[in-house]
């Protein structure tokens, strides 16, 4: 597909920056930037599954994202990382320094995470899974 095939060719470039996974005792998994990032930069697709909000509600996952909000909440859809995930899953919620945006590829939608300002080498990377909505609790997230 023309999704998998971009994502190829950002691998292959590089342009994907690279990122390191680390256990910290206080915080559990934590991302950092191997080197400094500028603004916008791309740093990782989610990967995710989807599914209604309705038949995640009892989930324990720590790392849904609302895709699709609906004044209807049985029809609201929201992306679970707790099967189908990559390095987005680790990333924590607090000091958010990157952003999500979403795209409409081939009638699929892709989540890409960006940097929403510059990054230095060594930073933790930080997401706001809630998006200003408070659908699911994160209050206790580090």
């Amino acid at each position: 597909s023309l999704q998998r095939r971009c994502r190829e060719a950002l691998y292959r470039r590089s342009e994907f920056p690279p990122l390191v996974v680390a256990l910290n005792s206080l915080e559990g998994y934590i991302v950092e930037v191997y080197g400094s990032k500028k603004d916008i930069t791309l740093i990782t697709e989610y990967a995710s599954d989807v599914d209604y909000i309705r038949n995640l509600e009892q989930d324990d996952c720590d790392s849904m994202m609302t895709l699709l909000s609906s004044a209807d909440s049985s029809k609201s859809l929201v992306a679970c990382a707790d099967r189908l995930g990559n390095i987005s899953r680790v990333i924590r919620r607090k000091k958010q320094n990157i952003k999500c945006v979403r795209y409409n590829v081939d009638k699929e939608c892709v989540v890409l995470l960006v940097a929403n300002r510059d990054i230095a080498k060594g930073e933790r990377l930080y997401y706001d899974y809630n998006g200003r909505e408070y659908e699911y609790p994160t209050h206790y997230f580090v």
